[in-house]
C-alpha cells in the first residue's frame, strides 16, 4: 500500500482510480526477494508494456507448435520457482543479519525524539493509505534495555526499541524543546497539566498534597509549608487564602 499512500489525495477518496497502473508497474517490476517480476513467476515470461510497444524492436515470428510452447512455459515456471525459492532463503539470512544489527544499535536515552509506529485506526479512515508514523515524541524513560517509556503531545506511551525510529526533523514542536529543558532541570514532564492545583498552578507531581476543608481545593504541601507530620496534628486546614486572622 506504500504506492497507492504517494498517490492518494487527503480525503483519501481517490485511491482506486490509479489501481490499474500501479498494479501493471509492480508486476513488471523485479522483486528484491526473488530477483524476478511477478509477472515471470505466475505467467513464465514477462508481458508487453507500453513503454515496449514504442521503443522495443519488433521480434520475428516463431513457427514453435503449442505443444512446445507449453512445454518452454511450464519449465520456465518451475526454473523461476527453483531459482526464486533459493533468493528467498539467501534473503531471509541478510534479513536476519540486518535486524541483528539493528537490534544492537537502536538505543535511546532520555530526551531523545523519535517517531512511533501508528497502529491507532481512526473510524471513516483507511489505517492502510495513514502514515505509518506519529510523532515526534520525547524518550522520558529507559524501562528496559528494549522497552522506553515514549510521552507524545497528549499521551505517554510503553514501546519497544525496534517499533521507533529517531526524529532528524529541523523544526522541532515548541512543546518538544520545552520538555528537553525541563529534562535537563530534572523536572517531571509526566505530569498531567489538565488538572492544576495550588498556589503555583501546577499539576500533581506526585508529592504530599493537602486539601482545604472549606474550598476543597488541593495544595502542594512544599507550597504552603506544611509537612505530612504537621498536617496530622491539624483537626481542619484553612488554605491560605481561606484562613481568616483567627487562623494564623
Amino acid at each position: 500500500m506504500d504506492i497507492v499512500r504517494c498517490f492518494v489525495n487527503k480525503s483519501q477518496k481517490d485511491w482506486d482510480e490509479y489501481l490499474p497502473q500501479l498494479a501493471s508497474a509492480i508486476r513488471s517490476s523485479d522483486n528484491r526477494m526473488t530477483g524476478m517480476t511477478p509477472n515471470k513467476m505466475m505467467l513464465g515470461r514477462e508481458v508487453n508494456m507500453p513503454i515496449d510497444l514504442v521503443f522495443r524492436p519488433p521480434t520475428e515470428e516463431s513457427d514453435e507448435c503449442e505443444e512446445a510452447y507449453v512445454s518452454r512455459l511450464i519449465e520456465e515456471i518451475r526454473q523461476a520457482h527453483e531459482i526464486a525459492r533459493q533468493k528467498l532463503k539467501t534473503s531471509q539470512e541478510y534479513m536476519k543479519r540486518d535486524y541483528d544489527i539493528k537490534m544492537r544499535k537502536n538505543e535511546y536515552v532520555p530526551g531523545d525524539l523519535v517517531y512511533i509506529i501508528d497502529t491507532a485506526s481512526v473510524k471513516g479512515r483507511s489505517k492502510k493509505l495513514d502514515p505509518p508514523w506519529k510523532g515526534p515524541g520525547i524518550i522520558v524513560e529507559k524501562i528496559t534495555s528494549y522497552v522506553y517509556r515514549v510521552k507524545l503531545e497528549k499521551s505517554v506511551f510503553v514501546i519497544n526499541h525496534d517499533r521507533m525510529k529517531k526524529c532528524n526533523d529541523r523544526n522541532i514542536p515548541a512543546w518538544l524543546k520545552r520538555a528537553q529543558n525541563q529534562l535537563r532541570d530534572g523536572e517531571n514532564i509526566l505530569v498531567d497539566n489538565g488538572d492544576i492545583y495550588c498556589i503555583c498552578r501546577k499539576g500533581d507531581q506526585g508529592a504530599f498534597m493537602i486539601q482545604c476543608d472549606l474550598c476543597d481545593d488541593w495544595y502542594h504541601g512544599t507550597c504552603v509549608n506544611v509537612t505530612p507530620e504537621v498536617a496530622e496534628t491539624f483537626a481542619t486546614y484553612h488554605c491560605p487564602k481561606c484562613q481568616t486572622p483567627n487562623d494564623i
